[in-house]
């Protein structure tokens, strides 16, 4: 069975001997006496009334920033939980732009000089860098990640976030792979969600300097898939 919620509390509908109804919450508030006759309520439920607030839609809290998903009142929170359309910080330090994952692709390359590379799912495709480029903005079809590349005295710290929720995180992977003559470094992780980012990632790989092109570039391959 499943009920209304409100921040994901559940609420129970309740009525009276006389057939008033409130909400289990509201029950509490009034001392378990009924707004209209005062008499005991809080402990006859009304079957009626919680199948059709269950039944009901409603529309999400982020249909300004896009989404017009309508969805049943007992399910809202869960899918303002997930929804893409729930805006995120950007992860620059320094940098106040708060927005969703559609509008990052303009804010990174606009304010933050990265650039933008659409890929398709399961297929390598090669980045190729400037050791200060420190951003670059990955659309896929159905998700935007943002490549992140940081110099540090050995090379080049190299890791890729989700512009996402964080439930996000379980459902994709990538690979990164450098070649340079017999030398051959990978790795592979999960995108870790933009939401609560810490400064220094948890996964990366970091590319030595011997690596480097002859330019001073850097150059490696990377892939992402759907994880089932």
């Amino acid at each position: 069975m499943l009920f209304a919620t409100i921040n994901g509390y559940i609420l129970l509908m309740m009525q009276c001997t006389n057939g008033h109804i409130a909400c289990s919450s509201c029950c509490v508030l009034m001392e378990n006496r009924c707004h209209s006759c005062l008499n005991p309520i809080g402990k006859i439920r009304c079957l009626a009334m919680e199948k059709l607030i269950e039944s009901m839609k409603v529309g999400c809290i982020y249909s300004h920033n896009g989404c017009r998903e309508l969805v049943r009142y007992s399910q809202i929170t869960a899918h303002q939980s997930k929804c893409i359309h729930a805006p995120y910080l950007c992860s620059v330090s320094g940098c106040s732009f708060i927005g969703p994952s559609t509008r990052f692709s303009d804010h990174f390359s606009s304010v933050h000089g990265a650039c933008i590379m659409q890929f398709r799912y399961e297929a390598w495709f090669t980045v190729l860098l400037a050791t200060d480029e420190q951003f670059c903005i990955l659309e896929g079809e159905d998700m935007v990640f943002l490549l992140q590349n940081k110099m540090k005295l050995l090379g080049n710290m190299v890791c890729v976030t989700c512009i996402g929720p964080a439930t996000s995180e379980e459902r994709y992977s990538y690979q990164i792979e450098i070649k340079k003559g017999r030398r051959r470094l990978t790795m592979e992780s999960v995108p870790r969600s933009i939401a609560g980012i810490d400064e220094i990632p948890q996964d990366f790989l970091l590319i030595p300097v011997e690596t480097y092109e002859e330019d001073g570039h850097l150059a490696f391959e990377l892939s992402f898939r759907h994880v089932a």
